[in-house]
């Protein structure tokens, strides 16, 4: 008798498991049928990326890539591109950069993490003009020359030296997008160093970031003579997950990964599109286009 009510026991234990892991068992089936055609490459970088939980892999990151890649083709045009060196600093997959490769530009990409530049690589090897290395980046990178457009995406919170590292990025480019997380403030010499993980794959690479207030990015830039064009605007929010067009209530709010600034830092006159801009040299001298928000 109490061998069968046993028999039985294990018999529900193992439907209840089969049950549970069904969905898992589905979806897993679902991605190795649709990946079935690809080339054995192809199929291990698809896998990959289907079947890990990075945060870089997920849909939400491939969402904001395209909006920050359209806030780039908003500034500058699609043609702008074709025979320009650009530099991308903390790639990751380089999505980004091969995105501008494809469009006519030669790119170099540099990623921290050699497990991402390998994946990268891999998805990316057909692209012609593009070229990714690892490289950590809270060390000196001038050596790589000077480049028509640096772009600088969701890296600077993960540098704990932001002086350096950014003097160094406004030494090798004329034209420079940058996007961050900041702290809820607006004194320019406003800036916490803040404990990461660094076997986050997406986190900084030797376990300390920082937080910088906006104020004190664009003193750097303007510092090493550099015009600071703000776009601190909704098209680029993803949800309330990336936010870039939030109001200041000066608490110090580290911001977690949510509260973001995205600039233009360049050479040239005036920013068409952009709601703000500054004189190189002169920070007091703000203007603001009446037909646009003050940020």
């Amino acid at each position: 008798m109490l061998a069968t009510f046993l028999n039985a026991k294990r018999a529900a234990s193992d439907t209840f498991w089969g049950l549970k892991r069904l969905p898992w068992n589905f979806d897993r089936f679902e991605k190795l049928v649709f990946t079935a055609a690809l080339s054995p490459i192809d199929q291990y970088v698809a896998l990959n990326i289907a079947m890990r939980n990075d945060a870089i892999f997920e849909v939400s990151y491939a969402y904001w890539r395209i909006k920050r890649i359209n806030k780039i083709l908003e500034i500058y045009g699609e043609d702008f591109f074709r025979g320009k060196r650009i530099l991308e600093l903390g790639s990751g997959l380089s999505d980004i950069g091969a995105f501008f490769a494809d469009l006519g530009a030669e790119v170099l990409c540099l990623e921290g993490r050699q497990e991402t530049v390998r994946l990268a690589r891999l998805k990316h090897r057909k692209v012609d003009r593009l070229r990714i290395e690892q490289h950590d980046l809270e060390q000196d990178f001038s050596r790589f020359g000077r480049f028509d457009l640096l772009i600088h995406f969701g890296l600077l919170y993960h540098i704990p030296d932001v002086d350096g590292h950014l003097s160094r990025c406004f030494a090798m480019a004329d034209e420079i997008v940058l996007e961050s997380v900041v702290c809820d403030s607006t004194n320019p010499e406003k800036i916490v160093l803040v404990e990461g993980n660094s076997n986050v794959i997406e986190e900084c690479l030797h376990g300390t970031g920082s937080r910088p207030s906006p104020s004190y990015v664009e003193r750097i830039a303007e510092e090493n003579g550099f015009l600071v064009a703000r776009h601190f605007t909704s098209d680029l929010n993803v949800d309330r997950l990336f936010v870039y067009d939030w109001e200041h209530k000066n608490d110090g709010n580290l911001g977690g990964w949510r509260n973001r600034r995205f600039w233009r830092f360049s050479r040239t006159k005036y920013h068409e599109g952009a709601d703000r801009w500054t004189e190189p040299g002169n920070p007091s001298r703000i203007t603001t286009r009446p037909s646009l928000k003050a940020i």
